[in-house]
């Protein structure tokens, strides 16, 4: 572009119309002062400050990247790079507009007479974009990897607060069993706030998530202070720091409720149509970390746990025998076991169907839990026939904690399919050691020797054996 110097005024008023048509955000600065005299349309519209807001270009670029050592350290460099009349190449830079929204700019000048040019393309978006891509890729990552579902979801919560200026988030997981949303990731939220929403009850007017996880639609809250939803929760939010909340229910791909992604902001706002699809895809993506790492629990849980009962599984408790016998041995402690069989679980079985038959396993899983201690094992080991490890226990307490075990059961009763009472016994065997090496499969066998010995006995009640400890060889 060449231009023709002609009267300095004329020349001005030529510039000024040229820059101000212009679509392209810019303004000029004097090459002798570095103050800045004018900016056009398309600059006030992309970062809001009109020209009394700016002094010189030093001061501008302190203020847009708030960095203390931005011009030194960016600007000055690339302006030395070279002495055209124009720049070489562009760069690329972080900048905030008045209200604080960040946006990134590619950086171009010219030179004109004893002024320089300076012109902005916004490449906001694309940087976006390309970077919440990269936070997608990178979190489905963690997904395949099965990283920790708290370390995911504060990933996602850190992405969401990038793209949106001034923005707190937070993710919420929802527990069908207790119908309470529970803290997933909210980094930046004060602890005194996440205290307060941690296990609340979903419903109407419990907050933006409480209200969003019971209607299973979006909620938008401009101004939590005067919103109904929030009434018992807006000491919380002026504590917190926050006035608006929107919150989107995070809904897995089977229809099911997995709990909530919010964004807060710091004054009372509405949504941009932006902001919004960002709410989509922060629950989106929560969805697809949440319902991994349930899928992962419930494979553990079935390749440990007895799926009838929810007790430790066969295989499981004998690893964890063998490991308590380990250290039984090591730390010269003594250790006991427990097993129980129903008696008589067939007639059950024949007389009121199986179904009522794993009602009464069902009710001996439960009254076993809550009859025992918490480092107590109990597993089911096959049919109606139950083990406890018993770690550190002597015989006395051993003994003990079987006959609770076996007038608890005796007292229990659980209701048919057709509303019939079912009563049911169990005969126990208790084997213990107190000193030296037993195998797991040594203990056992003296429970169920302990076991047979009951049956014989008349059911219903507990017999004791003594583990016989090998002598150890070396």
């Amino acid at each position: 572009m060449v231009f023709v110097m002609t009267h300095p005024e004329n020349e001005l008023f030529r510039l000024e119309t040229l820059v101000d048509s212009s679509p392209i955000p810019a303004f000029w600065s004097s090459m002798d002062s570095g103050s800045i005299e004018y900016i056009n349309s398309a600059f006030q519209r992309l970062f809001g400050f009109v020209l009394t807001d700016l002094s010189d270009v030093r001061s501008w670029y302190h203020l847009a990247s708030r960095q203390s050592d931005s011009y030194s350290q960016v600007i000055a460099p690339w302006l030395d790079e070279t002495d055209l009349p124009y720049s070489i190449r562009d760069i690329q830079i972080k900048l905030f507009d008045k209200q604080g929204s960040a946006c990134f700019v590619n950086l171009c000048f010219s030179i004109i007479g004893r002024k320089r040019l300076w012109y902005f393309n916004d490449v906001t978006n694309y940087c976006v974009a390309e970077q919440r891509l990269s936070a997608r890729s990178n979190m489905l990552e963690r997904v395949a990897k099965s990283s920790a579902l708290g370390d995911t979801l504060h990933m996602l919560v850190k992405q969401i607060q990038y793209e949106t200026p001034q923005a707190i988030c937070s993710v919420l997981l929802f527990d069908s069993q207790t119908q309470c949303l529970k803290l997933g990731a909210a980094p930046d939220l004060p602890d005194t706030y996440n205290q307060a929403i941690d296990g609340v009850k979903i419903g109407l007017n419990v907050g933006s998530c409480g209200t969003a996880a019971f209607l299973r639609q979006r909620v938008i809250v401009e101004d939590v202070f005067s919103h109904a939803y929030w009434a018992d929760f807006r000491d919380a939010a002026r504590l917190a720091g926050v006035s608006a909340c929107w919150s989107d229910p995070i809904i897995s791909s089977k229809g099911a409720l997995l709990g909530t992604f919010a964004i807060y902001k710091p004054m009372p706002s509405t949504p941009s149509s932006k902001e919004l699809e960002l709410i989509h895809f922060a629950s989106n993506l929560a969805s697809i970390a949440i319902e991994n790492c349930r899928a992962q629990e419930e494979l553990e849980r079935r390749a440990y746990y007895d799926h009838l009962t929810g007790l430790v599984n066969r295989g499981y408790f004998f690893e964890l025998c063998e490991q308590a016998l380990g250290l039984a041995l090591t730390t010269s402690s003594p250790i006991a076991l427990i097993m129980l069989d129903v008696d008589h679980f067939k007639q059950v079985n024949d007389v009121y169907g199986h179904k009522s038959g794993d009602l009464v396993l069902q009710a001996l899983a439960e009254q076993g839990r809550s009859v025992l201690a918490e480092e107590d094992v109990l597993a089911r080991i096959g049919g109606e026939e139950f083990i406890v490890l018993l770690p550190a226990s002597t015989q006395a307490e051993a003994t003990q904690k079987a006959e609770r075990l076996r007038m608890t059961m005796e007292s229990c009763m659980v209701l048919s399919g057709d509303n019939q009472k079912i009563y049911f016994t169990v005969s126990i065997g208790v084997a213990y050691k107190s000193t030296g090496q037993s195998s797991v499969d040594e203990m056992l066998s003296c429970a169920d020797k302990a076991l047979y010995q009951s049956k014989a006995a008349g059911r219903n009640c507990v017999s004791v054996l003594e583990c016989q400890s090998q002598e150890m060889l070396f």
